[in-house]
This record gives C-alpha cells, structure tokens and sequence, in this order.
C-alpha cells in the first residue's frame, strides 16, 4: 500500500539527518541559538541529537501502524495525512529556510527536496483524487500539521535530551 511509504521515505531522510547532523550541529551551535524564535538554553550533544531522530523515526511506523489497519478509508487516516503534513511543513521550515538563509547545506535538505517533498506532493495529490481527503479535509489537516508540529518537534527534543542527560 502507498501509506506505508510515508514511514520508508520519512527514514531515509532521517538516516541523512543522523550522518551529519550531530556534526553539524555542533560546529553551527551558535547559528542555531541566535536564531531560535525565543530566549531558550537548547542542549544538542550527539547521542541527545540520534535518540531524538529515533523517536522521531520509531512514532511515525507506529502511527501509520495505527491508522491504516482496518478499513480501506478509516477515518485514522487523518492521523497519517497529518504526519505527512508536517514532513510537508519540514521540507520547508527548517530545512529549505536554513538553507537560504546559511545559503549552505543543512542537514536533510538533500531528502527534504528530493525525496519529502515530491512523495508529499504526490500523496495529497493521489489522496484528493481518490475520494480520501476533500479540499476542505486538506485545509484543515494543514492547519492541524501547522500548530502541532512546533509542540512535537520540541517534546521530541525534549525527551532526547531529558532521557541522554549524563551521556
């Protein structure tokens, strides 16, 4: 089933993320704390950076799990089109903004744009073709994916660095 490329794609760009992101991180710390949107002491270190993108690698198989067991066109769907939403939303903040912005590579820009963001772009398409999600259904997912994906970027970050805290 296509769904169960929504998880597939989603790892291999978190794969990318893991090989250069803790590297990456470290030598651009100062870039990443002036330019977070408020006054926070953000803590990256390696294994707090790789357990994060396990947690946020691990969810989302469970989530697709979830939503497409059972009927062809469950209403769980949501869920899933939701997630694929905020990779949506991820191709662009942060990954094609700091680009921009650093007008250097980032890590995950690579599988953002080449992978993220043409199967999202596709999914919505096939999606709204085939009766699972109606314009006004589309609208408001996007809206949902918009104001949670802040909140679940930071708890992922958060639970990384509180379950490595001493590594």
């Amino acid at each position: 089933q296509m769904l169960w490329l929504v998880p597939v794609v989603l790892t291999l760009h978190n794969i990318e993320e893991a090989l250069t992101m803790p590297r990456w991180v470290m030598q651009n710390l100062a870039f990443i704390q002036s330019n977070l949107p408020f006054d926070i002491r953000v803590r990256f270190t390696p294994s707090q950076l790789l357990f994060s993108l396990g947690i946020a690698t691990v969810v989302p198989i469970a989530v697709t799990m979830f939503c497409i067991i059972g009927e062809k066109k469950s209403k769980r769907l949501f869920f899933l089109f939701v997630l694929q939403a905020i990779i949506l939303i991820n191709v662009f903040l942060p990954h094609i903004a700091v680009s921009l912005r650093m007008l250097n590579y980032n890590p995950g820009v690579l599988t953002a744009v080449c992978f993220n963001l043409p199967f999202s772009l596709y999914l919505f398409r096939r999606a709204y073709r085939e009766d699972y999600l109606a314009r006004r259904e589309m609208a408001s997912l996007f809206l949902v994916a918009f104001f949670v994906y802040p909140p679940i970027a930071w708890t992922i970050h958060l639970v990384g660095e509180w379950i490595t805290k001493g590594y």
